[in-house]
């Protein structure tokens, strides 16, 4: 597991009115296993750390954040969810999806069809780095999540109604991270309460 960067991060996911902490297990130089993502995602409590340094900060959206709603979903505060971050690369100025990044939807893909985890819903979170214009960044991260949700139907015959999507922009950088920087480029993928 020494490839596994981890990142414990108060992430304000603005759903129902509330900030909830999440933890991030970042993936930037390997393709994690179906397996191991779906133990992440599903099996793992939020606040067990598998390994690697652990940071804790929390922050609240400001009134500028344009994060979008989930209303169909709520959260329960008192369990925050684990969430595996893949650095899905796109086109340039797009939603298409690169091929180098189909190896990380292939394992999400081949998680939610196991047999432990096929009744299980996802949110796709998109995030952008802090470059370009605030309103640009929120609608490309939305677009981004509404690509990879496309993927995972498309290839893979996910049903619609287990795949949430939401697009964050370049409001959730990673902690002690610049917001200019790439790693902030991501899709997060977490369990849909």
């Amino acid at each position: 597991m020494k490839n596994l960067t981890i990142v414990n991060c108060g992430l304000a996911l603005m759903i129902a009115g509330s900030a909830v902490a999440e933890d991030v297990k970042m993936f930037t130089d390997r393709t994690p296993s179906a397996v191991e993502m779906g133990d992440i995602i599903f099996s793992h409590p939020a606040n067990t750390q598998v390994s690697g340094m652990k940071m804790r900060s929390i922050s609240f959206s400001s009134s500028k954040s344009t994060a979008k709603k989930l209303p169909e979903l709520t959260v329960d505060n008192s369990q925050p969810s684990t969430a595996v971050g893949l650095p899905i690369k796109f086109a340039f100025n797009s939603a298409t999806v690169m091929n180098e990044s189909k190896p990380f939807l292939n394992e999400i893909g081949k998680m939610l069809a196991l047999p432990g985890y096929s009744k299980e819903r996802l949110i796709i979170e998109g995030h952008t780095d802090a470059t370009g214009p605030e309103s640009y960044n929120q609608s490309l991260s939305e677009k981004r999540a509404q690509a990879v949700k496309a993927y995972l139907e498309g290839h893979f015959n996910v049903a619609s109604n287990r795949l949430m999507v939401t697009g964050f922009g370049e409001s959730q950088s990673l902690p002690k991270i610049s917001p200019f920087a790439a790693v902030n480029r991501r899709v997060q993928f977490r369990r849909a309460p």
